[in-house]
């Protein structure tokens, strides 16, 4: 009996496994799914970054109180000493022709001297000051051409300035306190770019950058006189730079 019971049972368990190895065999393998791989990211394609240093000489200035009213002559005789401008960058190749960069730049203190009337008659006082700058400009290029690895371009930005006048003093009357004022700013510049080698390149341009209004405080002796103000600024500037390309 149990011969007949273990004879059935390998019967039973080799007839399920022929009907699986045939139900195996009728079925389809699953189709061949080949993926490609994503393409690489590129850190840094198309960015680069620059550095400049220059020599900036200004104009404009016509110092005046505040407001100005009929009885407050302006300065006359006014001179700007020329003053070192430094900066820094991070930029963008959009194509073979437009680029753009977001530029910081510091111009250094210079010094402004004029002369104000005084009240009394065949008057005048000698007026000194300082003013400094901090810009922070959007700009956009084309560059024309690339001939024997140079590259000549035109550009122009917007932004703002930030102006800080200090260290007022004058011949007779008050002196006026430091001052810091934020204007709109804008430039426009010409210039050319060498290869030194694959991702560097030297860069010389002209920049002419609007800073607006400087004024001072009002005096620290007499506070209800009123404050100075200084229209009109603008530095034209001769820079030299390295730009570095990240890809």
């Amino acid at each position: 009996m149990r011969k007949l019971a273990k004879r059935v049972s390998l019967s039973v368990f080799a007839v399920a496994m022929s009907t699986a190895a045939a139900f195996a065999a009728d079925m389809q393998a699953p189709p061949f799914v080949e993926y490609e791989p994503l393409p690489p990211v590129e850190i840094g394609s198309g960015w680069y970054l620059r550095g400049d240093l220059g020599a900036a000489a200004y104009s404009g200035g016509h110092g005046s109180w505040l407001p100005v009213a009929s009885a407050d002559p302006e300065f006359y005789n006014e001179h700007i000493e020329n003053g070192l401008v430094a900066g820094a960058g991070i930029g963008y190749y959009f194509n073979e022709k437009l680029r753009g960069d977001l530029t910081v730049d510091y111009h250094g203190k210079a010094k402004l001297t004029g002369n104000a009337p005084c009240t009394e008659l065949n008057c005048s006082t000698i007026e000194t000051l300082n003013f400094s700058a901090w810009t922070l400009m959007l700009n956009g290029y084309y560059d024309i051409g690339t001939w024997n690895s140079m590259t000549p371009y035109i550009g122009a930005g917007a932004g703002m300035a930030y102006l800080r006048t200090s260290d007022y003093t004058t011949t007779k009357g008050y002196a006026f306190g430091d001052y810091g004022k934020v204007n709109f700013a804008w430039n426009v510049m010409a210039g050319a770019s060498f290869d030194i080698s694959d991702r560097l390149k030297f860069d010389t341009n002209y920049r002419l950058v609007s800073l607006g209004t400087a004024r001072t405080d009002h005096p620290t002796t007499n506070p209800s006189e009123n404050p100075v103000k200084f229209e009109n600024l603008y530095a034209q500037e001769i820079r030299v730079g390295l730009r570095y390309d990240l890809n």
